[in-house]
């Protein structure tokens, strides 16, 4: 693992399953936001080998499920942000919240300035890293990261090709993964950052998300810690 800290993805899946299981025809995502908040508290908190964190909260395929469904998730969302700036353990850990995404435009006026808003207030924090990905989706990473290393080397005639880490620099999210979780009982990756996710290790629970505990992550991340990791060597 090294010392340079463990970059740990999440994609919390099985949310609407939840709520039909448990039938309740109203859901408002109350549960999954109580659960996101108790597991991004814990990371931070008991597992300080984590010095990035990065949460799939909303794809660009996402975007296209019923208005009804958006605006649900974007209510979590808000509320979610605010907490955020509401959550006193960012400050002592002077956590640094990045919100990315391909989507940005897509996404109501209200979401986008809550977000600027938790970036600004913890730009220059110095601790753990944050990455709330909200419209993301990993292809169109890539294809902005192409085109904007193309402007680069436009301005850098001189240079006849890039670089693996200068490319990288034009992600949104540089650092690769070293562990990716997945609830939900889907064993897929469904286009979660395809660039960063090379060496990762990957965890697949049945789990749905918000019955997803603190018990769990620890036995994955105590399992993350017991495997070799060759890096392809």
């Amino acid at each position: 693992m090294g010392n340079r800290g463990l970059h740990l993805g999440i994609i919390p899946d099985g949310s609407r399953r939840w709520a039909r299981k448990n039938r309740i025809d109203n859901y408002d995502g109350t549960q999954s936001g109580e659960t996101t908040d108790k597991i991004v508290r814990h990371i931070f908190e008991k597992h300080p080998e984590v010095t990035e964190l990065s949460l799939w909260a909303l794809s660009t395929e996402n975007l296209g499920r019923s208005e009804k469904d958006k605006e649900l998730v974007y209510t979590l969302l808000l509320k979610k942000i605010r907490d955020l700036l509401m959550y006193t353990g960012f400050n002592n850990k002077a956590i640094k919240v990045n919100v990315v995404g391909s989507a940005w435009e897509e996404l109501p006026g209200n979401v986008r300035d809550m977000a600027r808003e938790v970036v600004s207030k913890t730009n220059k924090n110095k601790g753990p890293i944050l990455n709330l990905c909200i419209g993301y989706g990993g292809r169109q990473e890539i294809l902005d990261a192409v085109m904007s290393a193309s402007k680069w080397l436009r301005k850098n005639p001189t240079i006849a090709k890039i670089h693996e880490s200068m490319f990288e620099k034009h992600l949104m999210i540089p650092k690769p993964l070293d562990i990716v979780i997945r609830t939900g009982g889907e064993k897929r990756l469904s286009g979660f950052m395809l660039y960063q996710i090379e060496y990762a290790e990957l965890f697949f629970t049945d789990t749905l998300w918000p019955d997803f505990s603190v018990e769990e992550l620890d036995m994955i991340m105590k399992e993350l810690k017991e495997r070799h990791r060759r890096f392809g060597k």
